[in-house]
């Protein structure tokens, strides 16, 4: 990983077609603007995690897990992604991804009674 210090206006370059400028960096928050052509993608990571996701289920999906689903969903069942503490639910977790640093998981809350 490479890391670089800026200052608010300064600029990096990526190859020949990818212009980031820091727009501004103070209290630990920094905005960046991102000039790239149109065909290259761009992502915040919260996002593009969620994308990777949504593929790698759709590519390990089937009719009957897609039916499965919608069943929960038709009895009442809640995909939730935030559960707070106090909340007190029958709930199961799909591991799809992990590694060493990350878990990338759903929980789909039961319906209880």
């Amino acid at each position: 990983m490479l890391v670089i210090t800026r200052k608010n206006g300064q600029k990096i370059m990526i190859n020949d077609n990818i212009e980031i400028t820091i727009v501004e960096a103070r209290n630990g928050v920094c905005k960046v603007a991102i000039q790239a052509d149109k065909d290259v993608k761009i992502y915040r990571e919260e996002i593009y995690l969620q994308i990777k996701l949504a593929n790698l289920i759709g590519k390990n999906t089937n009719i009957s897990s897609v039916d499965s689903v919608s069943n929960l969903i038709k009895d009442g069942t809640k995909l939730n992604d935030k559960i707070t503490p106090d909340e007190k639910v029958n709930e199961e977790e799909i591991v799809v991804e992990e590694n060493q640093t990350k878990k990338n998981s759903i929980r789909i809350n039961k319906k209880n009674g």
